[in-house]
């Protein structure tokens, strides 16, 4: 007969199966249905997914039958299989840790192209899937698979085969955790050292902007209009960089390398048109526009005129001593919104991928400890664990809604569909 404890560990487990499987599908559907989910991105949580709800209906259910039941002894096929598929499916969600890890940090760290392909993230994802399967595959091979009564689910503890227990749990739980945890330390100190390497511009007393535009290569006797502004640079949209470098975002031009030819304190930025230099104009509206005088002057110009004006953007600085700081990346006011958005977004989305790594950590490590230190677990501490790693599927979903937006808008909108259809 069960006690009140074993009744409410019931309770809680059949509540987290529920919002595991509710979870899962919803985001599932989110990211097929919605098109702004449709992200190389979200591929590996989709994929996340799947393994927990799995999880959840081939292997929690089972174990709320041996809590009620302990005497029950399931066929010897079914055993087998849900001994066999609870670590595999453990070491699934172990290796999207991993494979999630690995993406963002090519993603973040690396400017190569390949290594953010597709291909490369259907790669991984395939490896994730078939390591752990092909891995725990040779111990549960001829093995008589039973129920155990410490774990209180169909297990391989009491097998001698400790000559294959040691490769696979080494491979799909330490390893592949110690490599999350060593992805995410090296993308940390990769955004620290690039927020300390763009640092603000400090501002000087006689910081000022100087525009120079001239229409191709200007004859000897042409002379080019040079208006020096007392205003700070806010809006650079569309303006292209000199340098030779490119620092490890999406293809993005380096500003630290500076002319030597130039004097000291200037930083030069070159943009080039197409269209007449009033068209050039309007790109610039609102941060370089021109006093009144010269935009009537320049804006009558007519249709035959030559084309490809050059617009040189420099910005100076009387103070000699500042040339160092002045040097520095420009800071996030400066850059063009499009940028700012997407290197938000970005952020946002590597601290979510961190905190689904630290619920992670919280919820599976404790029983990850207590398989490996078996001998010396009692049978409470192993439900409390097993409790825990199952909490780790319904908090997932959770995780998801509450740090993207758009994850958050799509459950709404499934949900409402649902709704809308049972109604």
């Amino acid at each position: 007969m069960a006690t009140a404890g074993e009744y409410i560990l019931v309770l809680i487990n059949g509540l987290i199966i529920v919002v595991t499987i509710v979870g899962g599908l919803l985001t599932l559907l989110a990211i097929w249905t919605r098109p702004v989910l449709r992200k190389l991105v979200n591929v590996p949580l989709a994929s996340l997914s799947c393994a927990d709800v799995l999880l959840a209906i081939l292997c929690s259910p089972f174990w709320i039958q041996q809590i009620l039941h302990p005497q029950w002894e399931p066929p010897g096929a079914l055993c087998w299989l849900i001994g066999y598929t609870s670590p595999v499916l453990w070491g699934v969600s172990v290796s999207h840790m991993l494979c999630i890890a690995l993406h963002r940090y090519f993603k973040i760290c690396t400017t190569s192209m390949r290594l953010k392909s597709t291909r490369v993230l259907v790669i991984m994802l395939l490896l994730t899937w078939l390591v752990p399967i092909v891995s725990f595959l040779p111990l549960y091979v001829g093995e008589d698979v039973r129920v155990d009564p410490k774990l209180k689910r169909c297990a391989m503890g009491r097998s001698d085969k400790l000559w294959a227990k040691i490769p696979p749990v080494v491979l799909n739980f330490i390893l592949s955790y110690i490599a999350a945890l060593v992805m995410y330390i090296l993308i940390q100190n990769h955004v620290r050292k690039s927020e300390v390497r763009v640092r603000p511009i400090v501002p000087g007393p006689s910081t000022h902007l100087a525009v120079q535009s001239s229409r191709g290569d200007p004859p000897s006797g042409t002379a080019s209009a040079r208006v020096i502004m007392a205003k700070p640079v806010r809006n650079l949209d569309r303006v292209e960089l000199e340098g030779d470098e490119k620092s490890g975002g999406e293809g993005q031009r380096s500003i630290d390398h500076i002319d030597p030819c130039k004097p000291k304190g200037t930083m030069i930025l070159v943009a080039t048109a197409s269209g007449s230099f009033a068209e050039q104009q309007d790109i610039s509206q609102g941060s370089t526009a021109l006093p009144s005088d010269e935009e009537q002057e320049e804006g009558h110009s007519g249709p035959d005129e030559p084309k490809g004006v050059a617009l040189t953007v420099t910005i100076e600085s009387d103070q000699a001593g500042t040339n160092e700081r002045q040097r520095q990346a420009v800071p996030d006011r400066m850059r063009s919104p499009q940028n700012r958005c997407a290197s938000a977004a970005e952020r946002q989305i590597t601290r979510m991928m961190m905190t689904l790594f630290a619920v992670y950590t919280l919820c599976c490590m404790p029983m990850t400890i207590m398989v490996i230190f078996s001998s010396k677990v009692s049978s409470e501490a192993f439900a409390v664990g097993q409790l825990l790693a199952t909490l780790n599927g319904a908090l997932n979903p959770v995780v998801y809604g509450v740090m993207n937006k758009n994850i958050r808008r799509g459950y709404k909108h499934v949900w409402d569909k649902m709704l809308n259809y049972i109604t």
